[in-house]
């Protein structure tokens, strides 16, 4: 009747290594007893158990560098499970008092700093690549640097459109253009006949002379040199971006690793006794 993995091991355990003290038997039963006669608390336990993922083996592949992506999430859907879980029992505790087992389980899924499932939540999208290499699993917003390389990379166009308008404004020169070729990259180009204003004291001293041709004439600035280079770099800055975020997200969780070990084991144990409940009822 368990409905997690861990759970089912944690069943597995017990069953294999069955209790010698009357004291440890006497508060399993009275965990299960308790909840027995609670359906409706041991349903909504059961309920949040469901989207539970297996915590301690994605701690474990995080611990030894394997980790990726999802075991992150695992670890942020793991958490949010025991948030409801702690909510539920400290409601019946409020009320009616718990036994022992259940109060022992409740502290343990109450000890991670609730900044870690925050920051998880906020950090990591909604749907998750297996391998960290594939980036694309941290939430636009998050960080802005990031953002500006996605920009960057997915949206060449949209920028160059945003710095040309601007340029257009500052120099008033309305048939001045920002182009590409395989040869130069990105140039500002104006007509022979506009090309002035961009010659002479103070626009000189930001659009510096490329090229002069026969109807027109190219430049360049100090900000489109910059701006070509991170878009040449994005895709690869954004990925290493990921990555730098990744590892500070595995820091995080391996500085807890003690306290969401025993929130795993929480969650494991009352899986086992909401399950034994719901076999009692049955």
């Amino acid at each position: 009747r368990t409905v997690t993995g861990a759970g089912a091991r944690e069943l597995q355990a017990r069953l294999a290594s069955p209790l010698a003290s009357v004291e440890a038997i006497e508060a399993r039963l009275d965990a299960v007893s308790f909840l027995a006669e609670r359906p409706r608390l041991s349903d909504d336990v059961r309920e949040a158990l469901r989207s539970a993922p297996d915590i301690a083996r994605a701690l474990t592949r995080l611990a030894f560098g394997r980790g990726g992506p999802r075991d992150l999430g695992a670890v942020r859907d793991g958490l949010a499970a025991a948030t409801i879980c702690f909510q539920t029992l400290k409601h019946s505790s409020d009320v009616l008092g718990l036994p022992s087992a259940l109060a022992d389980i409740a502290k343990q899924l109450s000890g991670v700093e609730a900044t870690l499932e925050k920051s998880l939540q906020t950090a990591l999208d909604n749907e998750l690549p297996h391998l960290r290499r594939d980036g694309g699993f941290i939430k636009a917003g998050y960080s802005r640097d990031l953002d500006e390389a996605r920009r960057l990379r997915d949206d060449s166009r949209t920028v160059m459109a945003a710095l040309e308008a601007r340029y257009v404004e500052e120099t008033g020169v309305k048939t001045l253009k920002i182009r590409h070729n395989n040869i130069l990259g990105y140039f500002i180009e104006v007509t022979q006949l506009n090309a002035k204003p961009l010659l002479s004291a103070p626009l000189s001293d930001t659009f510096r002379h490329r090229q002069t041709m026969a109807n027109a004439v190219r430049f360049t600035t100090t900000e489109l040199i910059g701006i070509e280079g991170r878009i040449a770099s994005a895709t690869e800055r954004a990925l290493n971006l990921e990555q730098e975020i990744f590892n500070e997200l595995a820091s995080a969780i391996t500085a807890q690793d003690q306290a969401l070990g025993q929130a795993a084991s929480a969650l494991a144990a009352l899986d086992v006794y909401a399950g034994l409940a719901v076999l009692a009822l049955d």
